[in-house]
């Protein structure tokens, strides 16, 4: 069972998952973007949480979908790592300043256009972050906060078809409440559950 998330359970998942992302493609068809998996210890009840959002219904793209924090790579962004880090702060109000990030996965392609890099991350211990978080009410309908235990567990873990509105024949699915976790939300942590040795890794290039 995950309990507590260590920085050393997190550097062991990015060493396996190495060659567990996507076979590389044409950086031209694709645009660049990134997102945060944050990590939360609760430390009296001996769990980790897992911060995640439910995007608004009116966005463009990916519209009501279950996130993490995260977006496309703007003009002003020098690396990846600076664009989920800005991304955090405008979606949930997390400035970097409260989290420590371990490293990050291999490259992850989607149908709609994106090669995502997700980056790993610990809230630390001495943050006031319960006193920061906020969505940010353009973007994000919701922010909540399931056990690392539930989404990590393959027990949990389907695979079944999409939404009619998708082009894919079949996708990953987490169900957590009345929440539908699919694509590659799902995928990310389907692979960091077998990165940290709960399951098989999923193939390459499945969404």
């Amino acid at each position: 069972m995950i309990k507590t998330i260590s920085k050393n359970d997190l550097v062991s998942c990015i060493t396996s998952v190495k060659n567990a992302g996507d076979k590389d493609r044409s950086i031209v068809n694709y645009s660049e973007a990134s997102i945060l998996i944050l990590f939360v210890n609760n430390y009296v009840e001996n769990n980790s949480l897992i911060l995640m959002t439910k995007r608004k219904n009116n966005l463009r793209k990916h519209a009501g979908q279950i996130a993490f924090p995260g977006g496309r790579k703007e003009r002003e962004d020098k690396d990846l790592k600076d664009t989920v880090q800005r991304e955090t702060e405008e979606e949930v109000n997390i400035p970097k300043d409260n989290y420590d990030i371990i490293g990050k996965l291999p490259k992850f392609y989607t149908g709609t256009g994106y090669v995502v890099t997700p980056f790993l991350a610990i809230m630390k211990q001495n943050s006031e972050w319960e006193s920061l978080i906020s969505p940010n009410l353009n973007e994000v309908e919701k922010i909540f906060y399931p056990k690392s235990y539930h989404l990590l567990s393959p027990k949990f873990h389907m695979r079944e078809k999409p939404p009619v509105n998708s082009s894919m024949s079949m996708t990953w699915k987490i169900n957590y409440n009345d929440e539908n976790i699919w694509g590659l939300t799902a995928r990310v942590l389907v692979t960091i559950s077998a990165g940290l040795g709960l399951r098989e890794f999923p193939p390459c290039d499945d969404i």
